[in-house]
């Protein structure tokens, strides 16, 4: 860290600006020392004695001063607090985000950190930093009355700085020489201000867009943009000054763009100093690598009087002076160059910049720039006591630099010296320790002695040696024992700080024999055995006993740790262990023997569970073997479990290898698994077996129930499925019914329905009806009877009431006598009668004539020369029963009655009329007259054919009869219409091929006519002439019939050429077939494969088997094999041939795969690949030195190992932890920061 003081003279105040070597915002450092000069606003640190010449780079900000100073502003009454939260603390170490504070004249600020306030008068810089994750941006800041707060941010939209200023001067922007340009190292412009609160009267706010005033910060050349200072702030000159002013800079300007190339935007700036060769003018630069050279200021190529004049003004600034000077720091000051001697340039000196430049005796008079700003006076700090160095100072004015003044040389005072380094050790003996340390830096002053001390532990430090010597021998310690060392030196100033301690043991004697080693933690391939560390212990060594092998003990570990693991033991073995202690006087005797044994492994799951001879409908065997791997112990049980729809239950735990099952239930699916337990765990359970019990006969139905009401004729019944099944599926119900004095059984009802009708009953009579029901075994029980009456009905059909002709008083009239007979009344007394009579045809509407209990009534006055028809109805409780045969009466003949509604035929052509004859009121009829499409067509019956009509047309269609009397009235018309004609058939097509199938297709959308196609196929080996087209000769099979428009044809053979003919038919009739397509089938992809396993799995190999396939007629048959990470699942292809079994290498030990294989019909076309089978999963063995414990060993054991994957529950328990653990550490954070 290194601090530079700023004097300004004019105000008479000092400011100390402190800044940080390591970066500036928003850009990357870059090391010093690259170009020898830097523009004003930079800063250095002065390398020490030792160190090579590496700038540092630092930033600052002047407010820039009238020749005669301004009037102070006034101070608010108190000063303005600036509270700065969490997030925001002062900078003490480098940082990636930094915000600077910027303090303008005339403010004073009072920081308020935690219980601390600090009150900082401007003009001054504080770096902030931000301790939170995220950058820094614009926050809202209340402001005092009378201030104005200017917030900055990067290209990124960081916040970079925040100037505070008081209301009444103007606006300032940041010199571009604050900090380098965008991060792009474009020469972009820097991004304007915003004021979050009012801005003064008189100047607009900032904003992109907007035009800046005079003075502010506007655009820079791109030459010049971010590197030289900005223009001053004058303004009380006149206007022709001001010309002559603008003029002789746009000179200086052009005179630069001629001479000098514009310079990359990162080579430009070295640690955010402009490089001197991007300057121009007569400046005079330095650099470390050598390449600098000073150079005399050049004149303009037009002999400008004003540039000279500017020139010389510039070079007549004297050399500075040195006001203070102590070991490591001296105070500069200078004046500036006289102005006044050219008063037409009106040059003033608030304008003016300067760079001070030092260099010491080493350099060879190569200068490095210190300081540049507007101030007349800089503290430097960091210089090396008693050193010689040679100051000179240079004036800027825009961007023209003058020569360098004359160089005052100065010599800093020596000082006491550096602390040296802590002592070393040579050797050391039981009683002796040699120590040697190297020189330290006198800083300018020769050492006179150096002090060791020493400390025996009791934190008492004692001199033990004083001298000019740089090594020493302490002699008469005690053995095996820390002694502490610390080092000073003297010269003529004074002595040094204390050198870091340092720590050494004397020798000591070999430790003496120690504890057995005790077990720690047992398992089936490792033991954890530990040991206790005493003082005098430095390392151990560990050996161990394998009686199996026969070798003895041998070392299992020698190291300073207090335990170790031995892993790759046998499970359940005995292995013995002995411990030496060494230090680095020798070794212990060894301690006494101790054994411990390893634990048993997991036994493996019973193998070849199956059902033992015949399974019941209640009961069956099962049986098992010992599992293959007993894990070293035996076994103490057995532990069988049965699931019949949910969970498994535990049915059985014993030591037996059977066991019966029994109170099952029958036909019923059971899921059975065994399992067994040593006293080295439980084992896990084998793969389950599924047993069906036998079936029986259904139980006994409930009886069925009547469903409504029961009528006269019908009964409606409903039942249910019997409680029991039988352990198989109802496949049917039989309903039998009996009478009350019959017990024969007749079958009414036999299905799978559960509810049913029962016709043809009589009215009022019991029935018994009963049920059983059947599945594929048999018939159950019958069910117990369920006694039902059927309703009463009408009464029974009446005959046709008989007419007795009597003759009637002077009238004249007619009177007819009308009796009948009682009819059967079904269940229910009769109660009335009714004869109706009709007139005419009989079709007439019958008119109630009589409605009584009586059997017999009087008609009188018929109609004469009419046609009456009388019919009868009798009515009880039940209803009215149907009407009697009509009995008719004929009055004297009149014309024939209206025709009924005629019925017709139709096709194409023609219509084929019929009606009913009509009544011919007492004379025959003797024709009929028929009008169509007005026309008049006569029949001597009551049918006609109409021929050669329009097909697919309406006609109107009416008759009337003709008798001797005369012509009766016409039928009511009938809109008749003739049948399209058969349709055509459609084109076929087949729209999708397969191996065994073909998809036709031979229309779209919807069917609104509802036409119906028949699809007819010729099979391939049919002896039919392939140009017949003639459909009575086409021998084929009927593919479809139906009103789709697509048909798919299965079970064909593939590679073979099929025949179709496809016909349509409408309501007319069908049409004619087409002409035969031919389509072909596409050749079978060979089936998939089953039963992939992986064995034989090594470390980087294993080998993959499979069961071969059915050939595929006469190609040949191959498999392919692919492999792929179970990470990533990118499939690749390790084998192609014929075998069932191959062996897969260069593996990746301890890593988890997917393989497949699919197999591979050659055909003369090319290869076509077959379904892939499913992926077995596997894992590659991992290497010896990976620790990992191996269950099973043996080669012939290894399985396909697969990870076990994560349950449901798993997976919400490590979300769960993990929602926690992230709150806990946000709990954590926000304490942190808000308390």
């Amino acid at each position: 860290m290194v601090k530079v003081l700023d004097e300004e003279a004019a105000g008479g105040r000092r400011v100390q600006q402190q800044q940080h070597g390591g970066g500036s915002p928003g850009g990357s450092p870059q090391g010093g020392g690259q170009g020898g000069g830097g523009s004003p606003g930079g800063g250095c640190k002065v390398p020490a004695a030792g160190t090579s010449n590496v700038a540092t780079q630092h930033f600052h900000y002047h407010w820039s001063y009238p020749s005669a100073p301004p009037a102070p502003a006034p101070a608010p009454a108190s000063p303005a607090t600036f509270h700065f939260g969490p997030g925001f603390e002062p900078q003490t170490s480098p940082q990636q985000h930094v915000v600077y504070f910027h303090v303008n004249p005339g403010v004073t600020v009072s920081f308020q950190m935690g219980d601390n306030v600090q009150v900082i008068k401007g003009p001054v810089t504080v770096p902030m930093v931000s301790t939170n994750s995220s950058p820094p941006i614009a926050m809202p800041v209340q402001v005092p009355h009378g201030h104005v707060v200017q917030q900055i941010v990067d290209e990124n939209g960081t916040l970079r700085h925040v100037i505070l200023s008081p209301q009444h001067p103007p606006i300032v922007p940041i010199p571009p020489h604050f900090g380098p340009g965008p991060a792009s190292g474009s020469n972009q412009p820097h991004q304007p201000f915003f004021a979050p609160q009012g801005l003064p009267p008189g100047y607009p706010p900032f904003g992109h867009g907007a035009p800046l005033q005079p003075g502010l910060l506007s655009h820079v050349h791109p030459n010049q943009q971010g590197h030289s200072p900005p223009p001053a702030h004058n303004f009380h000159k006149d206007e022709r000054t001001q010309r002559q002013y603008n003029k002789l800079r746009k000179k200086l300007e052009q005179k630069n763009v001629r001479g000098v190339t514009p310079p990359s935007p990162r080579k430009e700036f070295v640690n955010g100093v402009r490089s001197r060769k991007s300057i121009g003018g007569g400046s005079v630069g330095t650099s470390e690598d050598g390449d600098g050279e000073e150079s005399s200021s050049v004149q303009d190529e037009d002999d400008d009087t004003s540039l000279a004049l500017l020139t010389e003004i510039l070079n007549s600034i004297k050399p500075p002076e040195v006001a203070e000077v102590t070991s490591r720091s001296v105070l500069l000051q200078w004046w500036p160059p006289d102005c006044k001697s050219s008063p037409e340039l009106d040059i003033s000196e608030s304008d003016i910049r300067y760079e001070v430049l030092l260099s010491d005796k080493g350099k060879e008079g190569k200068y490095k720039p210190i300081y540049g700003g507007a101030a007349r006076s800089c503290r430097v700090q960091d210089l090396r006591p008693g050193t010689e160095y040679s100051v000179c100072v240079t004036a800027w004015l825009g961007a023209s630099s003058g020569g360098k003044s004359e160089a005052i040389v100065l010599r800093t005072p020596a000082c006491e010296p550096d602390a040296p380094a802590p002592p070393k050790l040579l050797s050391r003996t039981r009683v002796a320790l040699q120590l040697k340390w190297t020189a330290a830096a006198d800083n300018g002053a020769a050492i006179s002695r150096y002090v060791l001390e020493s400390d025996a532990g009791g934190g008492q430090w004692t001199e033990c040696y004083h001298g000019k010597g740089k090594q020493y021998n302490i002699t008469k310690l005690h053995p095996a024992t820390n002694y502490k060392f610390r080092l000073y030196a003297v010269n003529d100033c004074g002595r040094s700080d204390y050198s870091e301690v340092s720590s050494f043991w004397t020798s000591g004697s070999p430790p003496a024999q120690p504890a057995p080693p005790a077990l720690l933690e047992a398992h089936v391939t490792s033991l954890s055995v530990g040991w206790e560390r005493r003082t005098s212990d430095d390392e151990f060594t560990l050996q161990m006993e394998d009686r199996e092998s026969g070798h003895g003990f041998l070392a299992c570990y020698s190291g300073k740790e207090t335990k170790h693991l031995c892993t790759n033991l046998h499970r359940h073995t005995f292995y013995k262990f002995r411990l030496r202690a060494q230090n680095t006087e020798g070794s212990s005797q060894w301690s006494e023997e101790v054994g411990y044994r390893t634990l048993p492994a997991r036994p493996c799951p019973p193998c070849k569970l199956s059902v033992k001879g015949k399974v019941h409908a209640h009961s069956f065997k099962v049986k098992w073997d010992p599992p293959t791997d007993q894990g070293g112990a035996d076994i103490t049980s057995y532990t069988l479990q049965v699931r019949k729809n949910g969970e498994f239950a535990v049915a059985y735990v014993g030591i037996e290898t059977e066991y019966v099952l029994d109170r099952l239930n029958p036909g019923t699916q059971y899921e059975v698994r065994i399992g067994c337990e040593t006293v080295g765990g439980r084992s896990d359970f084998s793969d389950p077996i599924r047993v069906v019990t036998e079936s029986v006969c259904p139980g006994q139905c409930s009886p069925p129930r009547i469903h409504g009401k029961p009528r006269p004729h019908t009964v409606a019944l409903k039942w249910s499925y019997p409680d029991v099944d039988g352990g198989s599926p109802v496949t049917d119900f039989e309903l039998a019914m009996r009478t009350a004095a019959d017990d024969t059984k007749v079958e009414v009802y036999q299905g799978n329905d559960t509810e049913c009708v029962v016709n043809e009953l009589l009215p009022g009579h019991r029935y018994l009806f009963l049920l059983r029901a059947r599945n594929r075994i048999g018939a159950g029980s019958w069910s117990e009877p369920l006694e039902v009456k059927s309703g009463a009905a009408p009464p029974g059909p009446l005959t046709a009431p008989v007419l007795t002709p009597r003759v009637g008083g002077g009238g004249g009239g007619h009177t007819m006598s009308c009796t009948w007979e009682e009819p059967p009344c079904n269940g229910a007394p009769i109660l009335e009668y009714r004869l109706e009579l009709a007139h005419g045809s009989p079709d007439a509407p019958f008119a109630p004539l009589y409605q009584g209990p009586t059997s017999s009534f009087d008609i009188k006055t018929l109609p004469p020369a009419t046609l009456c028809h009388l019919r009868l109805q009798a009515c009880n409780q039940a209803g009215w029963s149907e009407y009697s045969p009509v009995t008719c009466v004929t009055s004297p003949a009149g014309p024939p009655a209206a025709v009924a509604m005629p019925q017709f035929t139709a096709t194409p052509t023609s219509l084929h009329i019929s009606w009913t004859a009509p009544a011919d009121h007492g004379q025959a009829i003797t024709h009929y007259t028929l009008d169509v499409a007005e026309q008049q067509l006569t029949a001597q019956h009551t049918s006609c054919d109409i021929l050669d009509l329009t097909p697919h047309t309406t006609y109107k269609v009416r008759v009337r009869a003709v008798n001797s009397v005369g012509s009766g009235p016409y039928s009511p018309a009938v809109r008749a219409s003739t049948l399209p004609l058969p349709p055509s058939p459609p084109p076929l097509s087949c729209v999708n091929i397969g191996h065994n199938y073909l998809k036709l297709k031979w229309g779209e959308g919807k069917n609104p006519t509802f036409t119906e196609y028949f699809v007819y196929m010729c099979s391939p080996h049919s002896k039919d002439n392939e140009d017949d087209e003639d459909e009575d000769e086409f021998v084929g099979t009927l593919a479809y019939q139906g009103f789709n428009h697509t048909c798919k044809v299965n079970r064909l053979q593939e590679q073979t050429t099929y025949r179709f003919r496809i016909s349509a038919s409408n309501e007319t009739g069908r049409g004619p077939l087409s002409n035969a397509y031919e389509f072909t089938t596409a050749i079978a992809p060979p089936p998939p494969l089953k039963g992939t396993k992986v064995t034989d799995v090594g470390t980087k190999s294993c080998v993959v088997e499979w069961q071969s396939t059915k050939k595929m007629g006469s190609d040949p048959l191959v498999y392919c094999v692919q492999l792929a990470r179970l990470k990533n699942q990118e499939y690749k292809q390790v084998y192609m041939g014929a075998d069932t079994k191959t062996s897969v290498n260069d593996l990746e030990p301890g890593a988890d795969y997917l393989v497949r294989v699919s197999p591979v019909r050659q055909t003369s076309t090319g290869d076509l690949m077959g379904p892939y089978s499913q992926p077995a999963k596997f894992s590659t063995l991992p290497l010896p030195d990976q620790k990992v414990v191996v269950s099973n060993p043996k080669p012939h054991h290894s399985q396909s190992s697969s990870r076990k994957q994560l349950s449901d529950q798993e997976w919400a328990i490590i979300i769960l932890c993990g929602f926690t653990l992230v709150a806990v550490l946000v709990a954590v954070i926000m304490q942190h920061y808000i308390y």
